[in-house]
């Protein structure tokens, strides 16, 4: 339904929605055809980032730990969906995606994000949205950095400093993006929002 009104729900909306926006086309660049996996996908972010993925063009792919939210998905409509508490996301990744994604848009930390960009292509890109699995709040909260290994070298990642410094890696080998950076200019983020307002304003 259409929101005529501010509300807080609105503004709720419009703040997830223009960091989303802001992951998957700006710095992110999501094209046409390409695969994207979406973690946390039924979150608030998430379920933006599925959608403006989708009305790019890509394959979408999204991680998620209920029924609910499968459903959720199913609805928004992601290609592909993998519920981490019944399926092993690495085995479904491999199995659905043996060359890898394109692009991640990450917001768990911890082993997800060990997982996602294992799974991810050579010069793809991940950009971390957020660690939710790392957050001091959380009473499940893993303490480990992820770890990603490639071709014997090992790099370890600090998703606090990458996420709050907005810093741009570029993985040695790999030549893979990891971007805590969510937009690259003010105006993209300026029109990130009047369009992601006008996604609220319609429903959609």
């Amino acid at each position: 339904s259409k929101i005529k009104e501010a509300s807080a729900a609105a503004v709720a909306a419009t703040i997830s929605g223009t960091s989303a926006m802001g992951a998957v086309k700006y710095m992110g660049e999501a094209k046409k055809r390409q695969v994207v996996l979406v973690t946390a996908g039924g979150g608030a972010a998430g379920s933006f980032a599925v959608q403006i993925a989708k009305q790019l063009g890509c394959e979408v792919v999204a991680t998620c730990g209920s029924n609910e939210k499968a459903k959720l998905l199913c609805k928004l409509g992601c290609d592909t969906i993998i519920n981490y508490r019944t399926r092993d996301v690495g085995e479904a990744l491999a199995k659905s995606y043996p060359d890898g994604v394109d692009l991640v848009i990450e917001h768990v930390g911890g082993d997800l994000f060990q997982t996602a960009i294992q799974h991810l292509k050579p010069k793809g890109t991940l950009i971390l949205v957020g660690y939710i699995s790392q957050y001091p709040h959380n009473h499940l909260q893993e303490t480990h950095p992820p770890v990603y290994t490639h071709g014997g070298v090992s790099y370890e990642f600090d998703l606090e400093d990458i996420f709050w410094n907005q810093l741009v890696i570029e993985v040695s080998g790999t030549q893979q993006i990891i971007s805590g950076k969510l937009h690259p200019s003010i105006d993209s983020a300026r029109e990130a929002r009047q369009h992601v307002q006008e996604m609220v304003e319609d429903g959609s």
